[in-house]
């Protein structure tokens, strides 16, 4: 298993690689755990403005660099991702192993030279995030067909590909060419669970509504919209509180309708605690993001029977169903929109209940991650079978799954 990070950090890629590596264990597959590349260089602590400037002077020098030369921009972008399939095929030989499993790390399988079966599973594409996330929208034209070549030759060298979401599988047949009999999709789960399993349906808000709202990019994910719709609420006489998990946008540090929980890790216990005592006391869940690769904090609402109201943005659709576990609002829907969603669940009992209910029961059948795993499982076997491997997994027993450090560059930790 090969993922864009130095260590299972559970906080790593909003906790995908640590939970997907448990499930295939779970399953009874063996990892086979290879040594890391050599730590990034160290860096200075900085008070945060000053890392906030920090990065952007940065990111604006590497924008203007990228546009003023932009076939020096994709030819070092191919450059180091041929270096990192080089490290990558000298730490697999000799390793016994039936598949090489990719978790959203085409820069690394593009070039790979390897007689492993390799099976990739990603929960986007180059095209739906640079389309989509303002911070990717923004770069070059040569960093966008960098991302597409890496893509199409990582998708190319696979046996089998899956995608989160039906939105990103759609994408990688239509602009990667990748055969159709060689994908699925594979809903993702929930890395923040009930203590106790939930046991039926939250009732309804009788006074206050508790509204949620989960995430480290309040630009993208559009913490505002979030806070105005709280507001109209009040304004409408409903008592509204939303409740943030992530940084705050000056609006929302303003507003008297939130309440901050600050910025939680997944990979401290105590943080874990506080963001399941939010969602146990949550009513609805908001996600109104511009961009959104697939959305794994509606998953997690969902184990603790939690509705959701979200933008129709990249997996969200896949996540959260239209008028049965929640809503799903155009992009282009408004604070109002939102409101008035809220209202209509809010002051129905009965339709609330049978929201809550549907959440529940989609979240234990397919948003978690051992169902993630029994899915792709099936492309590991297949992959396997191709290869011809003796005594593997095509012959009905656990197949071994190489395990690798990511190798170099830096990863969005955390990002949810």
């Amino acid at each position: 298993m090969v993922w864009p990070g130095r260590a299972l950090d559970p906080a790593l890629l909003s906790g995908m690689p640590a939970s997907m590596a448990g499930a295939l264990e779970r399953r009874g597959h063996r990892l086979l755990h290879v040594e890391s590349a050599a730590s990034s260089r160290v860096r200075p602590a900085l008070p945060a403005p000053l890392r906030r400037c920090a990065r952007s002077a940065v990111w604006a020098l590497r924008d203007a660099r990228e546009r003023l030369a932009p076939r020096r921009t994709r030819e070092r972008i191919l450059a180091r991702a041929r270096l990192r399939a080089e490290d990558l095929a000298c730490r697999l030989e000799g390793l016994e192993a039936d598949v090489l499993f990719g978790c959203c790390i085409s820069t690394s399988l593009a070039f790979l030279e390897t007689s492993l079966p390799v099976v990739y599973f990603s929960d986007a594409t180059p095209e739906l995030i640079n389309t989509t996330y303002p911070a990717y929208a923004r770069r070059s034209r040569a960093y966008h067909l960098a991302c597409g070549v890496l893509e199409r030759c990582a998708l190319e060298r696979s046996a089998g590909a899956g995608y989160a979401s039906s939105a990103a599988l759609r994408s990688a047949v239509e602009h990667y060419g990748l055969a159709p009999d060689r994908a699925a999709e594979i809903p993702m789960g929930a890395n923040i669970l009930p203590d106790v399993p939930v046991v039926g349906p939250r009732c309804a808000p009788t006074g206050a509504v508790h509204l949620a709202f989960i995430g480290a990019d309040p630009v993208r994910k559009r913490l505002d919209l979030c806070v105005r719709a709280a507001e109209l609420l009040r304004e409408r006489g409903r008592r509204a509180t939303l409740r943030v998990i992530g940084p705050l946008t000056r609006a929302a540090a303003r507003s008297p309708v939130v309440e901050p929980l600050g910025r939680l890790s997944l990979g401290l216990s105590s943080d874990r605690a506080r963001a399941r005592a939010m969602l146990a006391d949550t009513h609805l869940l908001l996600l109104p993001s511009m961009g959104e690769a697939f959305g794994i904090a509606p998953c997690e609402a969902a184990h603790f029977g939690v509705p959701s109201i979200v933008s129709d943005a990249g997996g969200l659709p896949s996540v959260v169903r239209d008028g049965e576990t929640g809503r799903v609002l155009p992009v282009a829907a408004g604070a109002r929109d939102y409101a008035d969603a809220i209202d209509a669940i809010a002051g129905d009992p009965g339709l609330y209940e049978r929201w809550s209910r549907s959440a529940l029961a989609r979240a234990r059948a397919t948003l978690n991650w051992d169902a993630w795993a029994g899915g792709v499982e099936g492309l590991l076997r297949s992959a396997a079978g191709v290869a011809g491997r003796p005594g593997g997994a095509a012959e009905g027993r656990p197949g071994v799954v190489v395990a690798a450090a990511g190798l170099g560059g830096r990863a969005r930790v955390g990002a949810r």
